[in-house]
């Protein structure tokens, strides 16, 4: 198991790309007034998916020392002194559109914390990375 370096991390509070919140609710909009106009209500699922994907933009990670806490959908507290790489994850396409693995930290304790390329910038996922080590498995 690769340790993490705590400083690694700068501490502080990181969120998801705010392009991928601003798309995802005007797409949950327009197919809301589509489903209304038409009066065709089928087309409230594909707004409800829009509409989850902009509340998953609403998460946050804080990095507060040794500790990662996520705020969101799913809360996780993630220890990185003991954290590895379960998965390096994907292009942003395949775990979006194929359900493809995305990047996954597992601690000691077995808390994940996933770090989607859709939802988070190449240097936020970059810095976790670097901080976990060499210790990815696939």
């Amino acid at each position: 198991m690769a340790h993490a370096r705590a400083n690694s991390v700068p501490a502080g509070e990181y969120r998801p790309s705010s392009a991928t919140a601003s798309w995802s609710l005007a797409a949950a909009t327009g197919w809301t007034v589509l489903a209304v106009v038409l009066r065709d209500f089928a087309l409230l699922f594909p707004a409800g998916m829009c509409a989850v994907l902009w509340l998953q933009c609403r998460q946050r990670l804080v990095v507060d020392g040794q500790c990662v806490l996520r705020f969101g959908l799913h809360p996780t507290l993630l220890d990185l002194t003991t954290a590895e790489i379960v998965c390096t994850g994907r292009g942003w396409w395949q775990e979006l559109f194929f359900l493809g693995r995305s990047l996954q930290l597992r601690d000691a304790d077995g808390n994940r914390l996933y770090l989607e390329s859709w939802l988070w910038d190449a240097p936020t996922r970059a810095a976790f990375v670097e901080a976990i080590g060499d210790g990815a498995h696939s």
